[in-house]
């Protein structure tokens, strides 16, 4: 049966997600993983790298605020409340970007299965980056000059009543790391003094008429604010393997499957912790009373408080990353023919390479009659290599041999076909039972499919995984 194509496969995996409620990079984690490829270790023969952007961007504010409680003296008090919001207009509050990939590594050796690694990457090819403001409330009580009353203000009115329509606070920051971040990374924050940080000014003309009408003279807040933002990748889990990565050491298994190249899932946690200070003073300024110049600067004490948010969770997009694996392919059998004794003859055969990354080839045969080469072969992906095989009979007996092909291939690191001459009962590219896989013959065209198997991981940021396991793309040629 025809496999489906590439392109219909990577459809099938986002529709497969989309099923789930579970969104793809797909197309960004492929072009990533195809430039990113050839990584620190990629060129290393059993091993390989496959690498997805990720970026988390978070748009609200922290879900603690400060409040300092009625300060100052009695005629009036203040009560004033502080939060730390995104800069209106200026992007999220906090962005976690690794725009040049968090690499996945797989290695191998000869037991047919994959080691999975998060590989770390380099110190800049990570930014955590914040922007914030402070948003201020306001209760103002009046116990002086006839007055007896309560006014609030939340940070909405106070928008709605000020020219602009802006806080005047806006501190910013960024801080490289590694990527995948499991190692913590502080991003701190700087501010300027508490006497020049006004967050706002409102003249008393804005309060309500029996306020307006007889008291002239503003009032406002200054506040600062040094947080220190946390970020740390909590755990990455990748889809067909039990278990979770929580550092750079943590590794992985699944089993090789035949396939040009590897796909999995990836979903990546981790959590946001801030911690700081906040100092806030508010200030009012009686002008006048009626026509009674007052000219009363009510005091206020700086009110401190230190603070720790709890942790906000950091849950990226989830994405495909694409892996280039070697993939060899030969014949089951090959015949060479009849030869005289005390001749020789010499058979090319096709040894495929239809991976996506370099296979290393050795071969090695069963009898001295059949000879091929010595050493080691590289065979770029997507291409084919001509194995030499000569044969000088030493009598007129039919004879044959086992080629064995040793490679970096990760299903099938051992594959073996049969050669025969003088009459041995070989036919040229007989499909037979055995492990070798078939390199096919000269003008047969190829197709791809995709597998996806069950993964045992029980949960995915809290979606199921049903029907998302290690996915496998899979290139196969039709024999004739």
């Amino acid at each position: 049966m025809r496999a489906h194509t590439i392109s219909a496969a990577v459809r099938f995996g986002m529709m497969t997600a989309a099923v789930l409620g579970l969104t793809l990079a797909t197309s960004e984690a492929r072009a990533q993983g195809d430039v990113d490829s050839e990584g620190p270790s990629a060129s290393a023969p059993n091993s390989s790298i496959g690498s997805a952007s990720l970026k988390y961007e978070h748009g609200k504010g922290l879900e603690s605020s400060i409040q300092t409680g009625w300060v100052g003296p009695s005629i009036v008090q203040a009560n004033v409340g502080i939060k730390v919001d995104p800069v209106t207009n200026g992007g999220p509050l906090f962005v976690v970007d690794m725009p040049k990939g968090a690499n996945v590594e797989a290695s191998w050796g000869d037991d047919k299965k994959i080691i999975l690694k998060a590989q770390t990457g380099g110190s800049n090819d990570g930014l955590v980056s914040v922007r914030h403001t402070l948003t201020p409330s306001m209760d103002l009580k009046l116990s002086a000059f006839g007055l007896n009353a309560t006014f609030s203000y939340d940070a909405t009115d106070l928008l709605n009543k000020m020219k602009g329509a802006n806080f005047r606070y806006d501190s910013k920051a960024q801080q490289p790391f590694a990527p995948w971040g499991f190692t913590a990374v502080s991003t701190k924050l700087n501010a300027p003094d508490l006497a020049a940080a006004e967050l706002f000014t409102m003249q008393m003309s804005e309060m309500p008429d029996f306020v307006a009408n007889n008291v002239t003279g503003e009032f406002g807040v200054r506040a600062v604010s040094k947080p220190t933002f946390t970020y740390k990748t909590t755990k990455v889990t990748i889809s067909g393997a039990a278990g979770q990565i929580a550092d750079g050491s943590s590794e992985l298994v699944i089993d090789a499957a035949d396939g040009d190249y590897l796909e999995v899932m990836t979903a990546v946690e981790g959590n946001m912790e801030v911690t700081g200070g906040i100092s806030v003073q508010p200030f009012v300024f009686i002008d006048k009373v009626a026509s009674i110049n007052a000219k009363l600067n009510v005091g206020y004490d700086v009110y401190t408080k230190d603070f720790t948010t709890p942790a906000t969770a950091v849950n990226f997009q989830t994405v495909l990353v694409h892996i280039p694996m070697p993939n060899v392919r030969a014949p089951k059998n090959v015949d060479l023919g009849a030869v005289k004794v005390g001749g020789s003859a010499t058979k090319k055969v096709i040894i495929e390479n239809t991976g996506e990354k370099d296979a290393t080839m050795s071969f090695s045969s069963s009898n001295p009659a059949f000879k091929v080469e010595g050493g080691t072969v590289s065979v770029p992906a997507k291409s084919k290599y001509e194995l030499s095989v000569k044969f000088e009979p030493e009598s007129a007996a039919a004879a044959s041999a086992d080629i064995t092909i040793a490679s970096n291939d990760a299903d099938s690191p051992l594959q073996t076909f049969k050669i025969g001459a003088n009459g041995a009962d070989v036919e040229d590219d007989e499909e037979s039972d055995g492990s070798t896989k078939s390199a096919g013959a000269e003008g047969s065209d190829g197709c791809g499919c995709k597998a996806a198997g069950h993964s045992t991981t029980p949960g995915w940021a809290g979606l199921g995984l049903i029907g998302l396991g290690a996915m496998v793309l899979v290139r196969r040629r039709r024999t004739a």
